[in-house]
């Protein structure tokens, strides 16, 4: 008859305790509420385990005014920071394009230049000959010889 008793008294125990758990854990609306009363009610020690979960990480902790402008500074300079590392790296895409386009217009700067120290030279020698042409007719005129005319540095 004791031993009777004495599980009774265990079992209303432990469905006190379960009860109370429920009750706590519906009113603050925590999480795995089945997990803890089924836990009390098997295990009445683990109502104690509960009692302390429920007042430290069960709570939801109430931030100051403070605390929520310094939270949301964090978050606004973090996102600012992203926001910065996004634009240097497009920056320097740009800029790695840029180059590309400044060394194509570097060699085409070249070919022109190439180009016209080739028209120049052939200028020159256009320019030598229509010379040799002017002084061999003044040399004619002049009935003298081209050495002769060559010498007298008209043109010069």
């Amino acid at each position: 008859m004791e031993q009777i008793l004495v599980h009774l008294v265990k079992g209303l125990l432990g469905a006190g305790l379960a009860y109370w758990v429920y009750r706590d854990c519906t009113k603050k609306r925590m999480r795995h509420t089945n997990v803890w009363i089924i836990g009390t009610f098997v295990f009445p020690p683990i109502a104690f385990a509960y009692y302390l979960y429920q007042m430290t990480a069960g709570r939801k902790t109430e931030l100051s005014m403070k605390q929520k402008f310094e939270m949301e500074l964090r978050r606004q300079t973090e996102q600012w920071k992203k926001t910065v590392a996004e634009e240097r790296r497009q920056m320097e895409l740009l800029k790695k394009r840029e180059q590309e386009k400044n060394k194509l217009t570097l060699e085409e700067i070249e070919s022109i230049k190439a180009e016209r120290l080739a028209m120049k030279a052939k200028r020159l020698k256009e320019l030598e000959e229509e010379r040799r042409l002017q002084q061999e007719e003044i040399a004619k005129k002049m009935r003298i010889s081209t050495d002769a005319a060559n010498n007298m540095k008209m043109f010069e």
